[in-house]
Formats: structure tokens, C-alpha cells, sequence
């Protein structure tokens, strides 16, 4: 017999996080007698108004109507979920609403999966409102103690989770499907294209790299290529832009050299999961990225250049300039590392298993 999952993600197929961290899974899920039931709190109209009204801040302020409704939408569905036989979902139900509103999923008795990528729990106990520290700096401890499982990007996730009542936690990395990503050879181009991936809220980070592309293109050819990132100018640095699609964002990568990860260090970032370094280590491209959070773990030893400062980011595009045959080394170091750890191929079954294990305790059989 068929078990019912019902998915709550936080966006539609159009946001990065519910495409990586949970829909890319159904297929593998299907496959293995799930019926998935798919309710996004947010849909394609909410994202129009984040990434198309002049700007992040004033796209979040325009779609305040949308997540009324969402919210309204979502309590629908859970007070009819009892139909189902497990329940997984991104990050939160209610955002902004105090943890009562979680602790009720528990009554329904329907075991449930939470999954996280992101320390959004830094928007509530780490709030520039005092109000929202005070009402919600905890409104996520009913969720994760009522968890059958929480699955975590990371360990500074996963720490979290464990503080604050999460009974078992699962170090599920963001992955890719590698077999839409292909090795390709280099692209034929004097300058080294220095690739950069991301969303027009994430390519607040570029400027942290200003100095040492300037400093670099003073000396030799470089370009700066970008991804989904909104127009931008960095004096003294050649840009080359292109908008993200699904189709396109692979081929796009390949067509660089080396793939970059600026960050700053905070408590946000130490949450980032680090998916566009394992894209551009997909492509088989060596990476440079500020050492902070998981960073670390992902490039290793051999996949790329960590960089803590401007004379380091400076230093590590100069050496992979020189060396074609360093950059070919550190690319196939880190296409090996995708394939081990941070491949779809690797992590579905092991999601598979979790939500069986979760759906089949609810009628007291806790065989995966």
C-alpha cells in the first residue's frame, strides 16, 4: 500500500532551497511507493514580488498581502492532514508566528520530518526588534521537539536542533543531481573567468571580493561571471552577467575556470550549507571560497583555495591563472568529493529510508 507524504515546503519549484532541500526528492520518493502531496506556503506570485519590484527590501515589503494568505492557506491544510501518514517540512510552518502554532502539528499524531538549510532561527533570536526576540526567540522549540527527525545542511544546524529539543538529527547535505552536470573541458579564453552563482539577495557578498579582482585585473586578463546575481558594477573589474534558469545554470559554470564563495562571518553564514561550491566542484572546477561554517569541509585539502582575507583571494586567483594543470587537479579532487558526498544519488536513498521509518512508527512498526 501506497504512504501518503504530504510536503510542506516553504516555496514552489521556483525557490533554490525547496528545489534542493525537498522537491528534487520526489521522484526517487515515488519511485519507492510514496504518494506525495505538495503544498508550498509560497507560491510563484510571492517570488515575482521579492525578485521584481525594484529591489530585495521593498520586494519583502510588497508581498506582505501574499504570506497573509499563505499563512491562512497552510492552516487549512494541516487541520486536514491527518490523512496522511507522514509529514515533511522546510524549515517552519508558520514564519513569524509564535511556536504555539507548531506545537499543535503534535497533537494530530501524524509523525513529521523538518528539515533545515538555513539558521533562519537567527531571524528571531538574533532580531534587531526586541518584541520578536522576546515572543519568538524559542517559537521553534515545539517543532523540533516534536520531530520524528530533523535533517540539518550542517553541524552549526544540527548543533541548534540539538539544543532546543530535536530527539534525532541527520546530516543530510545540499546535493546535486550530477548527472546534469557534466565535465566539460575548459572554456578556450585568455582571461580566467571567475564564476559566481546565486540570487540577487545572495550577490550582497561580491563586493567582499571588489579589492582582489581589481588588484588581479591590474596584472593579467580576468572576468567576473555571474549568475543570477542583479546588475552590478565593480570598478576595475570586467563583468559579464547572465540571468539563472534551471537549464542553463550548469552549462553556465562550465564556462568558467575556477567558481567563487564569498562570505562574511556571522551567525547567518555559519548556517549556509555551501551549495554553490559543490555546483561549481560538480563541473569539475576548482573553487575559492571565505573560510566560514561548512566551507571548510566541502573543499577540503585538494578542491580548491580557502581565503580568509583580500591578500589570500588575491593570491588564490593568481596561482589558479598560472596553472591550467593545477586547476584540471583540483577539479577532478573536487568532482570526486560530489561524488561521494553531496550527490542526489547518494543522499535519496538514505531520505527514502528516513521517511519510511517515520510514516511506519506511526502504526508502532519502526522498520525502515
Amino acid at each position: 500500500m501506497p504512504l501518503n507524504l504530504l510536503l510542506l515546503s516553504r516555496y514552489d519549484a521556483r525557490g533554490a532551497s525547496s528545489r534542493l532541500r525537498t522537491l528534487q526528492y520526489r521522484p526517487a520518493l515515488e519511485a519507492r511507493g510514496f504518494t506525495v502531496a505538495h503544498v508550498p506556503l509560497f507560491g510563484a506570485a510571492y517570488l515575482d514580488a521579492i525578485y521584481h519590484s525594484g529591489g530585495w527590501a521593498r520586494g519583502r515589503m510588497r508581498s506582505a498581502g501574499h504570506v497573509a494568505a499563505a499563512v491562512m492557506r497552510r492552516v487549512a491544510t494541516v487541520l486536514g492532514a491527518r490523512r496522511y501518514d507522514v509529514i515533511w517540512i522546510e524549515k517552519e510552518l508558520f514564519p513569524y508566528l509564535p511556536g504555539v502554532f507548531e506545537a499543535l502539528l503534535a497533537r494530530t499524531g501524524i509523525p513529521y520530518v523538518v528539515d533545515y538549510d538555513d539558521a533562519i532561527f537567527h531571524r528571531y533570536d538574533r532580531a534587531r526588534s526586541s518584541a520578536v526576540r522576546r515572543l519568538l526567540s524559542t517559537k521553534l522549540d515545539p517543532l523540533l521537539a516534536g520531530a520524528f527527525a530533523v535533517t540539518a545542511g550542517n553541524r552549526y544546524l544540527g548543533d541548534y536542533a540539538r539544543r532546543h529539543g530535536a530527539r534525532r538529527v541527520e546530516w543530510v547535505p545540499t546535493v546535486v543531481d550530477t548527472t546534469r552536470y557534466p565535465h566539460r573541458p575548459e572554456p578556450n579564453d585568455k582571461a580566467l573567468r571567475i564564476g559566481w552563482i546565486g540570487s540577487p539577495s545572495t550577490a550582497a557578498y561580491l563586493p567582499l571580493v571588489h579589492r582582489p579582482l581589481r588588484e588581479v585585473a591590474s596584472e593579467r586578463p580576468i572576468r567576473l561571471v555571474t549568475v543570477g546575481a542583479p546588475p552590478l558594477t565593480l570598478p576595475g573589474v570586467p563583468i559579464e552577467q547572465h540571468e539563472w534558469s534551471l537549464e542553463s545554470e550548469a552549462h553556465l559554470i562550465g564556462d568558467c575556470h575556477v567558481g567563487i564563495m564569498p562570505l562574511r562571518d556571522s551567525p547567518w553564514e555559519q548556517g549556509k550549507c555551501g551549495y554553490k561550491l559543490i555546483q561549481y566542484m560538480a563541473c569539475a572546477r576548482p573553487v575559492v571560497a571565505s573560510p566560514v561554517g561548512v566551507n571548510p569541509d566541502i573543499v577540503g585539502t585538494d578542491a580548491g583555495f580557502l581565503a580568509a582575507d583580500d591578500a589570500a583571494w588575491a593570491d588564490a586567483f593568481r596561482q589558479l591563472a598560472a596553472s591550467p594543470a593545477r586547476r584540471a587537479a583540483m577539479g577532478r579532487a573536487g568532482r570526486a568529493r560530489v561524488e561521494e558526498s553531496y550527490a542526489l544519488q547518494v543522499t535519496a536513498p538514505r531520505i527514502a529510508a528516513l521517511l519510511m521509518e517515520a510514516a511506519t512508527s506511526r502504526h508502532g512498526n519502526t522498520a525502515a
